[in-house]
């Protein structure tokens, strides 16, 4: 279980307002990537620091998350990004309109906004949902927590900063391909 423990201390460095201590027990069974995320979700979700999001429900809105309760972004995302998808001509899309929920980069346009907190919004992989999560936003410490949950058949999705623009070309590369 030197993996657990590893991972443990990771979280506590990356996370703020994360406590370490109820995560010793129980310890996951297995290290069984699915085993290990049940076991992440109920601990940090138990303290405000993980949510669960299905990516064709989610609509961009700031999860609730302990870091982020006194964090108000200076625009809405929702509308910004609606705004940009919304005129779409499918016919000469390369991605179906059912697919575009798992490409839109929701959480790299809040991070832009969340960067001067200096905190990041990511995802935990592989997991066809989100499994979000809101770290110090420090590649050094979310490349550690990465590489600990990599020993355990899971990763971070970074979530790297997107401001309008970005955004705006990210989601033309998309569509067109």
């Amino acid at each position: 279980m030197k993996q657990i423990q590893n991972l443990i201390e990771n979280l506590e460095l990356c996370i703020p307002g994360c406590d370490s201590a109820p995560m010793y027990t129980p310890l996951p069974t297995t290290l069984e990537p699915g085993t290990v995320l049940d076991w992440l979700y109920k601990n940090l979700g138990e303290q405000d620091l993980m949510v669960y999001e299905e990516w064709t429900e989610y609509s961009g809105y700031t999860p609730e998350l302990k870091p982020l309760k006194n964090i108000t972004l200076p625009i809405d995302i929702t509308d910004f990004i609606f705004n940009c998808v919304e005129n779409i001509d499918w016919s000469e899309s390369n991605i179906e309109p059912w697919e575009l929920p798992y490409f839109i980069p929701w959480l790299e346009h809040i991070n832009y906004y969340l960067k001067p907190h200096g905190v990041r919004l990511v995802n935990i992989l592989p997991f066809e949902n989100a499994y979000i999560i809101c770290l110090r936003d420090d590649d050094t410490l979310i490349q550690k927590l990465h590489l600990s949950l990599e020993d355990l058949g899971m990763g971070i999705n970074k979530r790297e900063p997107l401001d309008q623009q970005q955004v705006l070309l990210e989601l033309h590369s998309i569509i067109s391909g």
